[in-house]
């Protein structure tokens, strides 16, 4: 009887390994939220707020090398304070939302310390067919074992991205750089 207690615990103790050497966090998109802003000359910033987006990290505890976080955001979600700005931002002089409706931010081989609150990692940032890196740097708030709060700040070139063409390509006006500032939610799953 004892034998088989013994054999029943390293059994549980083996697969647990397994289990949670790879974490799955799923976002929460009723409490996250991403917001943009592009400043004016002379004139108050466009700020917006994207409606409809989506994303996971996985955290894999035996080879760091397959952690991963991808959030992707559709374009025509943003809402904006400028409202009669927002076809124009749609159409193929900006983000040509008809032709490429997502944004893309993927993030691979991160490694996350324990006990850290911050991270420091490059992503991929994809707007059209366009991708560049992006320094990231994340702030994490561990409010519980299967949650997690995600904050970053992250700025990069409009015209990087090829964001405004013609007239709209100037930066002396409608500046060229972007901010984009996420607060998300993860569940573990």
């Amino acid at each position: 009887m004892f034998a088989k207690f013994i054999f029943c615990t390293v059994l549980i103790l083996l697969y647990s390994s397994k289990i949670i050497a790879k974490n799955t966090w799923i976002l929460d998109k009723e409490l996250s939220e991403i917001t943009f802003e592009l400043p004016v000359l002379l004139a108050n910033k466009i700020r917006g707020q994207f409606t409809k987006f989506d994303g996971s990290v996985v955290i894999d505890q035996e080879n760091k090398e397959n952690n991963r976080a991808l959030f992707s955001i559709q374009i025509n979600s943003m809402n904006l304070n400028y409202d009669k700005y927002k076809e124009l931002l749609l159409s193929n002089v900006f983000f040509d939302e008809a032709n490429f409706p997502i944004i893309i931010i993927d993030t691979k081989k991160f490694n996350i310390l324990d006990n850290s609150n911050t991270l420091q990692i490059n992503a991929e940032l994809q707007i059209k067919d366009i991708v560049h890196i992006i320094p990231l740097m994340i702030e994490i708030n561990h409010l519980s074992n299967d949650w997690v709060q995600i904050k970053t700040d992250l700025k990069f070139s409009r015209t990087a991205y090829e964001l405004g063409k013609g007239s709209w390509s100037s930066t002396l006006i409608l500046r060229d750089k972007i901010r984009l500032k996420a607060n998300l939610f993860l569940n573990r799953e």
